[in-house]
């Protein structure tokens, strides 16, 4: 299930990466910025680094967040318009976010002809 997370260790290319997929309730998009703060407290973990002091982009961009997204949800959620407006704070820069949008259909729910 979903739901709960889970965590893995893979190799590619002989590159070691850690996958993690955080546990998230059925309004999938709301776990969003708690990806976006887990990729940061990651990043501040790894790097030493004190509230004060900055990280350097070039090491932030060694952990990426990855959210995945319905098309529906996208354009119609306030909460990803929220995580896009944190990323230019200072304490919520995360050095990128690889965003994928999903088509699911209209997240199930509305005709085609009424859509956007």
């Amino acid at each position: 299930k979903y739901h709960l997370g889970a965590s893995s260790d893979r190799e590619f290319d002989g590159n070691k990466v850690h996958l993690s997929l955080t546990a998230n309730p059925s309004h999938l998009e709301i776990v969003d910025p708690v990806v976006m703060g887990k990729a940061r407290a990651k990043q501040d973990y790894l790097f030493g680094r004190s509230r004060e002091e900055i990280v350097p982009l070039e090491e932030r961009a060694k952990v990426l967040p990855l959210l995945l997204h319905g098309d529906a949800a996208f354009a119609g959620q306030g909460v990803i318009a929220e995580i896009l407006g944190l990323s230019g704070l200072r304490g919520h820069r995360v050095a990128g976010t690889l965003h994928f949008i999903i088509n699911n259909q209209i997240g199930f729910t509305t005709n085609p002809r009424f859509s956007r």
